[in-house]
């Protein structure tokens, strides 16, 4: 990717590393209940509550679950924005296929048979 491109779009390492600590932060705040979080943060979080809960809930050290879940939502959310600013790009340069295109096919990796197919029969 040109490195023009990425300063537009604020897809450099010194922003990408400013976007990671403001989630963090942002996520921090809103999970332990202090603190002002932008919209994007809080939905994020507000979102994941129940689930945040149960984790937290089961864990042997609630302190130590409330870091990990804080320092995961932070990369959640950097990695969604960050995706978003280069999609945003892409579209503005006319990359990305209009939804009018026949779509390729997808092909999922996790569920069944692998490359070799079907085992044979013996």
């Amino acid at each position: 990717m040109p490195k023009a491109f990425s300063l537009t779009y604020g897809l450099d390492l010194d922003t990408e590393v400013a976007s990671f600590w403001a989630w963090l932060h942002g996520v921090r705040d809103v999970i332990e209940g202090d603190g002002e979080a932008s919209k994007q943060v809080k939905e994020l979080v507000g979102s994941q509550q129940a689930e945040i809960d149960r984790f937290v809930a089961n864990a042997p050290d609630a302190a130590a679950a409330k870091r990990m879940l804080t320092v995961a939502l932070a990369l959640v959310g950097f990695h969604y924005a960050s995706q978003q600013k280069l999609l945003n790009g892409l579209r503005d340069y006319g990359q990305l296929v209009s939804p009018d295109r026949p779509r390729l096919p997808v092909f999922e990796t996790l569920t069944g048979p692998g490359l070799e197919g079907p085992e044979p029969p013996r």
